[in-house]
């Protein structure tokens, strides 16, 4: 099944790559300086998200920290969520090139065996500042070629709030040249200038097979309505992996849903509530949201080597709260539900029950 599924998604990236991803949490337990992965509340999120109707998740992006993890750690979120039962979810991971050929041909070695069938790469956080296309494409190029060696269908993924520089269309373009750039066969963009990134993902001939995998959520609904012009059979060109996704997967569902019946101002109204308990989490406008509040609120746990605070709760709240529409704080408020049995359950079931 795994090797019919990564053979779809070459042969057809626009037609099987799924729509939506939720780049998800990482439950963790223990104490600082550092805690744990918790691989029991890992295993019972992934199916809940699974029941909830979510097509996918990425393990390791930003939402759950998997920048800040070891290879051990990172070895060890891999193996629990591959044995993980999640019925028709489909498991991706991503892999940083900093780490060196070895201990990524480890991390290889356990997604083949957990038949895990998608693998994402970003640049490495060991770029220097203000690095060139050309040095973009030299420190992934090693890890494109181990990741095709191994099998799997290859995503790519610009979010310089990580890596420090952006993955251009320009270095893309140069990266399906290399070898294993063949299995190439999505591009997530999390970068604030639209025009910048995505736009230019989209625009670019040399990329028309590729699904375009919109990151930085208040885009989504601009590139959901400009994805069907990039496709010459006018099919959705755009997709997303979302770590609000792992707080809001209701609301992203009627959101996804409204966007295939056309219904853009309604999907316009659903992205601003979501945008509304994003911002809630932004200390700066310019950089993502740390997700890591509401999962302490999900009863997921503490960020790996920090503390989420009462006042950091209390703004989420008061957003949720404060949503002129009545449905989409319900949505809302049963996604952060989403486990029955966090710390907020019988606030957020009360919340749900009042609108």
């Amino acid at each position: 099944m795994t090797t019919k599924y990564i053979e779809s998604l070459i042969a057809d990236p626009i037609g099987n790559y799924p729509a939506a991803t939720v780049a998800c949490f990482d439950p963790t337990c223990g104490d600082l300086p550092r805690r744990q992965l918790d691989t029991k509340r890992l295993a019972a999120y992934l199916a809940n998200l699974s029941h909830a109707g979510a097509p996918a998740a990425l393990l390791a992006a930003s939402t759950g920290q998997g920048h800040l993890r070891t290879v051990d750690e990172l070895a060890e979120w891999f193996t629990a969520a591959g044995q993980a039962d999640v019925g028709p979810l489909v498991k991706m991971a991503l892999l940083r090139p900093e780490d060196g050929q070895e201990a990524n041909a480890r991390l290889l070695e356990v997604l083949v065996e957990q038949a895990i069938p998608v693998v994402f790469l970003r640049p490495g956080a060991n770029l220097p500042p203000g690095a060139t296309d050309v040095d973009v494409v030299e420190n992934m190029a090693p890890l494109l070629g181990q990741a095709a060696d191994a099998g799997l269908a290859i995503g790519v993924y610009s979010i310089s709030d990580v890596s420090g520089v952006p993955l251009t269309a320009a270095a893309v373009e140069q990266l399906l040249d290399k070898p294993g750039g063949d299995r190439i066969v999505a591009a997530k963009v999390t970068e604030a200038d639209y025009e910048a990134s995505t736009l230019q993902y989209l625009e670019n001939p040399r990329l028309s097979r590729l699904k375009i995998v919109q990151g930085w959520d208040p885009h989504l609904a601009r590139a959901l309505q400009d994805g069907p012009k990039y496709d010459e059979d006018g099919r959705q060109r755009v997709g997303v992996t979302s770590g609000p996704m792992s707080l809001a997967v209701y609301q992203y569902n009627y959101l996804l849903q409204a966007a295939e019946a056309g219904k853009w101002n309604e999907v316009a109204q659903s992205q601003a509530a979501v945008s509304a308990i994003f911002a809630a989490m932004q200390d700066d406008p310019t950089k993502f949201a740390d997700l890591q509040r509401a999962k302490a609120i999900m009863g997921l746990g503490q960020p790996l080597t920090g503390e989420v605070t009462d006042a950091q709760i209390t703004r989420i709240f008061e957003a949720l709260e404060s949503l002129p529409r009545g449905e989409d704080r319900r949505r809302l408020a049963w996604s952060l539900d989403l486990m029955e049995d966090g710390p907020y359950h019988e606030r957020l079931v009360a919340l749900a029950d009042a609108t």
